[in-house]
């Protein structure tokens, strides 16, 4: 699997692991991300090509967290939510153009930007220590488009620069 992702500069990304860590979460070593489209065809070229033609984003809101269980029931994944903004839209529809014939039938609206922090065992919901979330969730300055390698679970395991 591969993707065109939002990724951030070395603080951010420290920060988000930090968050994640004291919040008891398990996600091991990831790359914090915000998933613009997932391929299942690892085209490299074609994906740095459409990440590259993107436009810049200047800044990526956090507000809120989210708690979404997985299919089988088994954990729970812990999500800090972004605003879902019109550059998100037009970048969504500008890379489902490129990436025509390699996506599996994506559509404009139908992605919930977020970056995942970790996730919990079923019924383990009362481990995460959510006093570890800040009063205001910081602004992510200058995330960048990406082609990204995915790894087990959609974590984002190599930046392709």
């Amino acid at each position: 699997m591969a993707s065109v992702s939002l990724v951030f500069d070395d603080k951010q990304n420290a920060y988000l692991r930090e968050l994640s860590e004291k919040m008891n979460l398990d996600f091991g070593e990831f790359i914090p991300h915000v998933t613009l489209i997932n391929v299942t065809e690892q085209d490299m070229p074609r994906l740095k090509a459409a990440a590259a033609a993107l436009p810049v984003l200047g800044r990526l809101v956090l507000d809120g967290v989210n708690f979404l269980p997985d299919k089988a029931g088994n954990c729970v994944w812990v999500e800090l939510r972004t605003q879902k903004t019109a550059w998100m839209v037009e970048a969504r529809q500008q890379l489902l153009a490129a990436l025509d014939g390699i996506h599996p039938g994506l559509d404009v609206d139908g992605f919930r930007p977020h970056i995942t922090l970790g996730c919990v065992e079923a019924g383990t919901l009362d481990d995460v220590n959510m006093s570890a979330i800040p009063g205001q969730l910081p602004v992510i300055t200058e995330p960048r488009a990406a082609a990204c390698y995915n790894g087990v679970h959609g974590k984002v395991v190599e930046v392709v620069e």
